[in-house]
């Protein structure tokens, strides 16, 4: 991933694929693949998780601590968990492994990997 390689096109797919996202979510993700701000992954990531969460359990991550469970709290099973890594590959321009996401299960979990991620780029 590489902020100076972020061209007009790139930003109209990486609108179209979270269109289904919040505006911030996407105005994150955005900022984050111009910049490359590893502050903005956690809001990229929680707008992620809210798209696809259930009505009823999108509260929970509007003041969500690390410790939040993808499957106990959030009820996310292993097809929606896929989802979500793939429009988080999409979104922060990296490419995540099946065998990487084996031990994802909080939302810190999620963040610290990503960040590490970004880290190594």
């Amino acid at each position: 991933m590489n902020p100076e390689n972020f061209t007009s096109e790139d930003e109209s797919s990486l609108r179209e694929a979270l269109k289904r996202c919040s505006e911030s979510t996407i105005e994150s993700a955005v900022e984050f693949r111009k910049t490359g701000n590893p502050e903005l992954v956690g809001p990229v990531v929680i707008g992620i998780i809210e798209r696809f969460a259930e009505p009823d359990k999108r509260e929970m991550l509007k003041n969500a601590s690390d410790g939040l469970k993808m499957v106990d709290d959030l009820g996310l099973d292993s097809l929606t968990m896929v989802e979500i890594v793939l429009a988080v590959e999409d979104a922060v321009g990296m490419s995540i492994d099946n065998e990487e996401i084996q031990n994802l299960h909080t939302l810190g979990d999620i963040k610290n990997f990503i960040r590490n991620k970004i880290a190594q780029k």
